[in-house]
């Protein structure tokens, strides 16, 4: 079988040649009477016939294409192209037949492999530009689908809001220029990482477009299924490439984790395992972003323990009653209570005065100006009895199940150099109320509320 390609440069070859990727020029179809002006018989005068060529794309040789190829009727036995008598040469025969030379087929020029290189890369360099150029339109097409898409309002909230749930609050603050204080110790990725329920999801919604700027709205998920709407502000920033709106997302307002500690002021807090400043009423107010964050005590300590709980942060516009951490004392720390109270009422026997200072007893002096006393004592008949209940009000309250009872005695002189006891008819009650408001290994802070009842 012969391979062959027109015009396009596919190989051509014939049956006698292996894989030769040289093609040829077509072959013009030989003129079947090249003298037509001169007489039949005859050639221009001068011109001789052309000789046969050997073989090859020239005359064919006898025994070729036939039994006797332009020689004995050409292509066959009946021959055209100078069909003539079986023996007559050119000067004889029947002069009623024509007699002409055929041209002979011009040979197509083999290629050289330069040459069919040469063509291969031409080929090839037409048909990759052609390709190239459509890609680059393909390309430009989409780059500029996605650079508009990419410079939308909603793509930088988009970028804020998936930085929040991957965790990377920090990028999502540099995104929208939030500035850390020193006391902000909940924005931080650690930080962030430490809470639960926070942001997983999130679904952009109404985008709004002014001179001015645009504002995005959003509802934010948490992974305990709770959602709260946010809205976020963008104000035009120049451009890039001319075409497209750079948006600088406004700081982000934030939630905030509100919590009060029912405990003394030396205890120390934590968030999420960070120790936490707050305030002399015990409490705290710490910027964080949508979350459920753990509310404990730092250390624990021997006088009294704390039961974690839990604050939720939501949005801005989230409104949520403080989460307060309630401490309690422990065994050592209500007998370090107690026995800041019985000290209490210890110097407030061991006061010289009829009515002694801050002491919740006392007697009227009603023989005023009439006797001198000296020795001047209180005695403690019994001691009263009290309970340490919880936290209230800045302390651990303490409260009377029982009054103790105590009384007064002195050595009096009258004006008249008299002597005698001076006492108290009976006894009075001691009582105990106030706030244990510290306990700490030094001890317990006492401070007594109860008025003191003259007798």
């Amino acid at each position: 079988m012969t391979d062959q390609t027109g015009p396009d440069g596919g190989v051509q070859g014939h049956d006698d040649q292996k894989d030769d990727d040289q093609g040829h020029e077509p072959t013009a179809a030989p003129a079947a009477f090249p003298y037509a002006e001169q007489p039949q018989g005859q050639q221009p005068q001068g011109q001789q016939p052309p000789a046969p060529q050997p073989g090859g794309f020239g005359h064919p040789q006898p025994g070729e294409y036939g039994q006797g190829a332009y020689g004995q009727g050409g292509y066959g036995q009946g021959g055209q192209y100078g069909q003539q008598s079986q023996g007559a040469g050119p000067q004889g025969g029947d002069p009623a037949q024509p007699f002409a030379y055929a041209a002979a087929p011009t040979p197509p020029t083999p290629r050289t492999p330069e040459q069919a290189a040469r063509r291969r890369r031409l080929l090839i360099g037409v048909i990759g530009g052609s390709a190239l150029l459509l890609i680059l339109v393909v390309a430009g097409a989409v780059t500029f689908a996605t650079m508009s898409a990419s410079h939308r309002p909603e793509a930088t909230v988009r970028d804020y809001l998936g930085a929040v749930q991957a965790g990377e609050i920090e990028r999502a603050m540099a995104l929208d220029g939030t500035e850390v204080a020193d006391g902000d110790v909940l924005l931080t990725d650690e930080a962030y990482a430490a809470a639960t329920d926070r942001v997983d999801g999130y679904r952009l919604g109404t985008v709004t477009t002014t001179d001015e700027g645009a504002g995005v709205d959003a509802l934010v998920h948490r992974a305990d299924g709770s959602t709260h709407p946010q809205r976020f502000t963008l104000v035009r920033d120049g451009r890039d490439l001319l075409f497209f709106d750079r948006w600088a997302l406004q700081p982000v307002e934030l939630g905030t984790l509100d919590a009060r500690v029912a405990g003394p002021v030396s205890a120390e807090v934590a968030v999420d395992g960070t120790p936490v400043d707050r305030g002399a009423d015990g409490s705290l107010s710490l910027k964080a972003f949508p979350g459920s964050y753990e509310v404990s005590l730092a250390d624990e300590v021997e006088q009294y323990t704390a039961t974690p709980a839990s604050g939720v942060v939501e949005g801005p516009d989230g409104a949520s009653a403080p989460t307060e951490l309630t401490t309690t004392l422990t065994e050592a720390g209500t007998t370090a209570a107690e026995a800041a109270v019985d000290a209490w009422v210890a110097g407030c026997i061991a006061s010289t005065e009829l009515a002694p200072p801050g002491c919740s007893f006392g007697l009227y002096d009603t023989e005023s100006g009439r006797y001198t006393l000296s020795g001047q004592k209180w005695t403690l008949e019994s001691a009263p009895e009290f309970t340490v209940g919880d936290w209230q009000d800045g302390g651990w309250a303490v409260s009377t199940t029982t009054p103790g009872s105590a009384t007064f005695s002195a050595e009096g002189v009258d004006s008249a150099g008299n002597r005698g006891t001076y006492s108290s008819l009976s006894a009075v009650p001691v009582r105990v109320g106030g706030l244990i408001s510290d306990v700490t290994a030094e001890g317990a802070t006492f401070t007594s509320s109860v008025a003191a009842p003259l007798t």
